[in-house]
């Protein structure tokens, strides 16, 4: 036996792309192919937004999925991606996003029974 009888070797096709948002210049959270699948995002579902007040050093952006849209924001489409208009609350916050740039990796996590996602500020 060969060393690669114990290999299992990826699908490039059931891996998906990078898990990732991304704050465009129009002050919306776009998300990308992997992210979409990774956080099951579709036209009809939305996401509580928040932040962590207690951690000024926290520049995570927390969000849960919802099915209704009591205090949360829609999923919109464009072409083949999906995002949320979050300008205001990111002008709310003094996120610059027009002069910056901001990537995230995404998590996810289950606290008491509810799973939520937490976008991690890439380090330049």
């Amino acid at each position: 036996m060969g060393v690669l009888d114990f290999v299992s070797f990826e699908d490039p096709n059931k891996v998906g792309g990078s898990i990732k948002a991304t704050i465009h210049k129009t002050g919306k959270l776009g998300f990308s192919s992997g992210a979409e699948d990774f956080m099951g995002i579709r036209e009809d579902c939305f996401f509580k937004v928040g932040f962590n007040n207690n951690d000024a050093n926290d520049d995570s952006i927390y969000m849960v999925k919802s099915d209704v849209e009591n205090n949360a924001f829609k999923i919109s489409k464009a072409g083949m991606y999906y995002y949320i208009n979050l300008k205001n609350v990111f002008d709310k916050r003094g996120i610059d996003y027009k002069n910056k740039s901001y990537i995230y990796d995404i998590k996810k996590e289950n606290s008491e029974g509810t799973e939520f996602f937490i976008l991690t500020k890439r380090k330049k």
